[in-house]
């Protein structure tokens, strides 16, 4: 999604001196307008009036729940608007075929679509996928089924020539294997609470699931990580340590992350056979006479 601007107050900075983006359910993101802000809208009114009168500060309306209102996206379809569209689907499974309704939408704004990893995510991943709609995908703890399931859609993401736009966080990680230098698994997801500031519908802040009552959300990333290295957690001899930093610990830091790290060894040799084969790439004659002369 869109990165707001660098212009909000001091009091809503990051623990890293960045500027935080906090989101407000639409009963309140009326009143909270100095600054950019991602409104949550869950009705077909409060979807429509913002989506028609957003004001600039606006980064993006976080879609929940309206997947089935087909008046909703024809609505969003017949105009252009800077407003872009973070639509989550709560039950992918069953609510998959409900992405054809995006696809005119697509056309005049951006929108992407956010999967919770439950049993029948992957159907919604590869019709988005097709639609050209990106990806976030939130995986949570899954199971080994879940795991195996999100295997196959890492195999669909590398291989199926109709992928061509970026799932989260399989995208970031490829390219962070490449050398190109990125976030943690916290903050590609939006999910680091210190950077993106959720708030319920009495204006407090939000908490990942599981977490610790917590004063301010500066710094929960690194306190975090500094428990579970108390607890003793797997996590400290971890080869991906440093990209995840302990996000599949959340809510049970007692989850065991072989499966996880299974999805992440994948990740890593196809970036691996990606590296090789450009390596050992060479232009063919035809190719190489259409390259441009070097001065």
């Amino acid at each position: 999604m869109a990165q707001p601007p660098l212009n909000l107050p001091p009091d809503d900075r990051s623990g890293s001196g960045t500027p935080a983006l906090p989101f407000f359910p639409a009963a309140l993101a009326g009143n909270q307008l100095a600054g950019p802000l991602v409104v949550v809208v869950d009705t077909p009114i409060d979807f429509c009036r913002w989506l028609n009168e957003a004001p600039p500060e606006v980064q993006w309306l976080q879609v929940e729940g309206l997947l089935g209102e087909p008046e909703i996206w024809a609505a969003a379809a017949r105009q252009a608007s800077a407003v872009a569209l973070d639509v989550v689907v709560s039950q992918p499974g069953s609510e998959f075929s409900s992405l054809y309704r995006l696809a005119d939408v697509r056309n005049v704004r951006d929108v992407r679509v956010t999967l919770p990893m439950v049993p029948g995510f992957s159907k919604a991943l590869r019709l988005a996928a097709a639609l050209q709609l990106p990806v976030r995908l939130l995986p949570g703890q899954p199971d080994d089924a879940l795991v195996e399931e999100l295997l196959g859609a890492v195999d669909f993401y590398l291989h199926d020539p109709s992928v061509e736009v970026p799932v989260e966080f399989f995208h970031s990680f490829l390219a962070s294997q490449s050398g190109v230098p990125g976030s943690d698994l916290w903050m590609i997801l939006e999910q680091d609470p210190d950077e993106y500031r959720r708030h319920d519908q009495q204006g407090a802040l939000i908490y990942p699931e599981g977490a610790l009552p917590s004063p301010a959300p500066s710094g929960f990333v690194t306190r975090f990580e500094q428990n579970l290295a108390e607890q003793g957690a797997e996590c400290s001899g971890c080869r991906w340590q440093s990209f995840c930093r302990g996000y599949f610990k959340m809510p049970d830091p007692d989850y065991a992350c072989a499966g996880i790290i299974r999805v992440f060894d994948a990740l890593a040799k196809a970036a691996g056979e990606m590296a090789t084969d450009l390596a050992a790439w060479q232009p063919s004659p035809q190719e190489a006479s259409q390259s441009p002369a070097i001065p």
